[in-house]
């Protein structure tokens, strides 16, 4: 009995020691959540300040872009405006054309002999500038071989663009170039003057016998003028020379309709 006491002492002091412990823990978990918080709201102060700074660089990264691009887009409007203007609205874009590879003169066939009336007749006379039209004005080829404008050479879309009179104006500076032929060949047949396109084709295989396009324009302009055996030796001579050309669905139609036999 005597001891009790002291026993009751003990096991207070233990308990007041567990709150003490209990308290110190709590403490540094709270201060560690603090801490982390802390942290968590400087990295998010941090991280939307470089987002602003980022989207205020892109935007003016943009507003940059766009004055200096101005001038070009009014440039090109202009461009635009312009030949809009000078292009006629009533020609219809045919189809591109599709010169084949020169072959070896080993493996060149005979040329498709040209008809009497039609081999004797002249080029179309170039029409004379006078002497008051400015030099920048005549159409000549450049030492890059393209021609003036007029008649750009250098790609094969929108024929229909180009000038039968600048081609011819600058075949007559260059009269041995097969090209500028066909060029007003091609001219003239995209503004449906079969014939004269027929004549300026006949004039490119005279300088070139493998312009292959050559012969789809005086087959078609055989076939137009009922030569249907000129159409078919004229589509034949293309498939011998371009097989594999832009128009050998065409040239292989073409003759199946004008020989009445399916091949």
């Amino acid at each position: 009995m005597l001891e009790q006491p002291d026993t009751e002492e003990r096991s207070g002091f233990a308990i007041v020691s567990l709150k003490l412990a209990l308290s110190q823990e709590t403490r540094a978990s709270l201060a560690a959540v603090r801490v982390a918080q802390e942290s968590a709201q400087r990295r998010a102060r941090r991280q939307t300040m470089e987002t602003r700074i980022g989207v205020t660089l892109l935007l003016g990264a943009a507003a940059l872009g766009a004055v200096a691009l101005r001038p070009h887009l009014a440039h090109w409007r202009q461009s635009r405006a312009a030949a809009a203007k000078s292009t006629p609205t009533s020609l219809v874009a045919t189809e591109p054309a599709v010169l084949a590879a020169p072959r070896p003169a080993a493996f060149a066939a005979p040329v498709l002999a040209p008809e009497p009336a039609i081999a004797k007749a002249a080029a179309p006379a170039a029409p004379d500038p006078g002497p008051s039209t400015p030099a920048a004005t005549q159409a000549k080829a450049t030492d890059t071989n393209v021609p003036a404008e007029g008649c750009d050479t250098s790609t094969r879309h929108g024929l229909w663009r180009r000038s039968p009179e600048a081609c011819a104006r600058a075949f007559a500076a260059d009269p041995q170039n097969a090209s500028l032929a066909l060029a007003v060949a091609q001219a003239e047949h995209a503004h449906a003057r079969l014939d004269e396109a027929a004549q300026w084709a006949k004039r490119a295989l005279a300088l070139d016998p493998n312009a292959a396009e050559a012969y789809v324009i005086i087959a078609r302009a055989d076939a137009k003028n009922g030569r249907d055996e000129e159409a078919r030796t004229a589509y034949r001579r293309y498939l011998e020379i371009a097989p594999r050309g832009w128009h050998k669905a065409e040239a292989r139609a073409a003759l199946r309709r004008l020989s009445g036999s399916p091949r």
